[in-house]
């Protein structure tokens, strides 16, 4: 690559970078004050994809791809929540992705559109297996991100947790979604603390 092929490559990344100041509109319906941001969200959703398509014998590699980079076209459009959608008409996310990596190298361009063109064609009846893995890891991950918050003592969640229980498809990210109802979002740390200068078995 010479040098404007590599400065436009800088610049996506650099417009990535902004979902980490981009707050997760959702939740400050539910009234929670400092919403995580769409990067934190995607972060664990590639983390998730992975775990979900290993469990389903699905490729996990591709599967943690198109969840990292699920939500990169909301740089330019934000992030809309679900009352907001009912008025507020976006640009379908294959077309901004197109427009977000029209100045980078071909073959990297098509890799990423086709990422975020696979993700989003989660719900059609041809959808890969490893795109429904990643649209399950989205909605797991609001989920376990409802039951944080729940923790912190926010009560108007529950609509939230039921919702994303209800819309996980896969077989694995059911199983998960409704251990995740069980289990305390604390539990990782509470059995290491109190495991805490034992000897090691």
């Amino acid at each position: 690559m010479d040098q404007p092929d590599l400065a436009a490559v800088i610049g996506y990344c650099h417009e990535a970078g902004h979902l980490k100041q981009l707050k997760r509109a959702g939740w400050l319906l539910a009234g929670v004050r400092d919403p995580e941001s769409v990067a934190e969200h995607s972060f664990r959703v590639g983390v998730l994809a992975y775990v979900i398509a290993v469990m389903e014998g699905a490729n996990a590699d591709r599967a943690a791809a198109l969840g990292l980079f699920h939500d990169v076209p909301e740089t330019r459009t934000g992030d809309q929540h679900s009352v907001g959608k009912r008025y507020v008409e976006t640009p379908d996310p294959r077309q901004v992705a197109e427009d977000q990596t029209a100045a980078l190298p071909d073959e990297l361009a098509r890799h990423i559109v086709a990422l975020v063109a696979e993700h989003e064609g989660a719900k059609s009846a041809d959808a890969t297996h490893e795109a429904r893995c990643s649209r399950d890891a989205d909605k797991l991950e609001c989920l376990l991100q409802a039951r944080e918050y729940q923790r912190e003592g926010y009560q108007q969640l529950e609509p939230w947790v039921a919702s994303m229980v209800e819309a996980v498809q896969t077989e694995a990210g059911k199983r998960l979604a409704h251990v995740a109802l069980e289990v305390s979002p604390s539990a990782w740390w509470d059995s290491f603390a109190a495991s805490f200068g034992q000897p090691s078995a």
